[in-house]
């Protein structure tokens, strides 16, 4: 009777062991957790997403019920406090701060808003909670901050600089993205960026690298697609215009000058003013370094052991069974690397043409390398470790030839250049 009542006992355990695992590993539950995880470093806004998902599973599930409301509380004073300071503040563009603050109510709100009947699980009283429409507190927000900027872009366009007439499109472009159509933002953002877009032309680099062309045209090669990867974001090109090739070559044809890359600083700025742009931009390949592909080896040993062979025997009662019989096996291993790599370096300039004033000066550098591991083997595979054997089973990889390598080393070395330039355009 005892040991009956000790099972049942055990059992009712059990079960209520693994009622408690499932809800523990369930995603309802994972979801309360990282909610309360948030609520513990105030993050009391994705504490609320995250107990509505929960709830949207298993809307009876306690923890989840009961944390809820205090989340919700608490993400609401937070917010309203913050309202309260941004709308006592005089900065100039507090209003999109506001935008933000009641987008994230709205949001709030509607997360809570969808959520099935949750009752207390103590009261068993049905949780009430307090929708608010913030819609037209978020259109007066918006309106406020295209108004503050829409303000400042017409301050700034009143100046005859460039860089003003930027920023003041910067500014029109911002109140539209509040309130579409705002006022006349969009005819006036045109203008100022048309105003402020500023032309640069791109002078062939130099090659000092004392290679002699043995790799081509890497000077030209990087120029190119420097440029082309610029022309391509329409973000780069919302304030600069790049003079095409074709005028840059008329003109230095007309300089009687080729495309050699033998433009000084001098000639460049003439022609620049030629071509009546703000800055130019130079540049020289001072160095191509090619490390030739190297292959290195070394030889090791590997063992395991493995089952050799299987025999059979006789048990005490005379029946006949199979047991394996375990040995050492070996295998004598070959692991190569084989590498190689390319260094390109020079330096770049951007130059105003109007006052020969240096805007910028900085060196690059474009690199590219090449590693790869096979292996070889004598004796026995099943000795074989098993990252050994996916190298045994790769077999050898032939390095790229050295045009390829500096071709690569190029092309990195004009995303870089032209990841830089998008941002000084921007």
């Amino acid at each position: 009777m005892l040991i009956r009542r000790q099972m049942v006992t055990i059992g009712v355990v059990l079960f209520l062991l693994s009622i408690t695992s499932c809800a523990f590993f369930s995603e309802y539950s994972k979801l309360e957790r990282s909610a309360r995880e948030a609520y513990g470093r105030a993050d009391y806004d994705t504490a609320v997403y995250m107990l509505a998902n929960s709830l949207q599973i298993n809307q009876s599930y306690e923890k989840s019920q009961t944390l809820i409301a205090d989340a919700f509380l608490m993400a609401n004073r937070v917010r309203d406090n913050r309202i309260q300071e941004l709308e006592a503040s005089k900065k100039q563009f507090k209003y999109d701060s506001l935008v933000r603050e009641y987008q994230s109510l709205m949001n709030l709100h509607d997360a809570v808003k969808v959520l099935p009947p949750i009752r207390h699980p103590k009261t068993s009283v049905v949780l009430e909670f307090t929708i608010i429409d913030y819609s037209d507190n978020l259109k007066n927000a918006k309106e406020m901050a295209a108004e503050s900027h829409y303000v400042a872009g017409e301050s700034l366009s009143n100046s005859e600089s460039m860089d003003d007439q930027k920023a003041a499109a910067k500014e029109f472009k911002r109140a539209l993205g509040f309130v579409t159509s705002y006022k006349d933002a969009e005819e006036r953002y045109t203008s100022s960026r048309k105003a402020g877009i500023k032309r640069v032309a791109v002078f062939p680099f130099e090659d000092l690298s004392g290679k002699r062309k043995r790799y081509g045209s890497i000077e030209a090669f990087v120029v190119d697609q420097m440029v082309s990867s610029i022309m391509k974001d329409p973000s780069a090109t919302e304030f600069l215009e790049l003079v095409s090739r074709d005028q840059l070559d008329r003109v230095l044809a007309e300089q009687k000058l080729g495309l050699t890359g033998m433009v000084n600083e001098e000639t460049a700025m003439e022609v620049g003013a030629i071509l009546g742009v703000h800055e130019i931009i130079t540049g020289k390949i001072t160095q191509i370094i090619y490390t030739p592909v190297q292959t290195v080896h070394r030889e090791f040993t590997e063992t395991n052991r493995v089952v050799i062979k299987k025999e059979k025997y006789k048990d005490k009662e005379g029946k006949t069974k199979t047991r394996k019989i375990y040995g050492d096996v070996e295998a004598r291993v070959k692991h190569f690397t084989r590498t190689t790599k390319t260094v390109i370096k020079g330096s770049y300039k951007i130059v105003d043409v109007r006052t020969s004033k240096l805007i910028r000066s900085e060196s690059f550098e474009g690199k590219s390398s090449f590693s790869t591991e096979w292996a070889t083997f004598r004796g026995d595979e099943r000795a074989l470790k098993y990252n050994t054997k996916k190298l045994a089973r790769r077999g050898e990889t032939v390095a790229p030839v050295a045009d390829e390598m500096v071709s690569r080393a190029a092309m990195d070395l004009a995303n870089s250049l032209s990841a830089t330039l998008k941002i000084y355009a921007r």
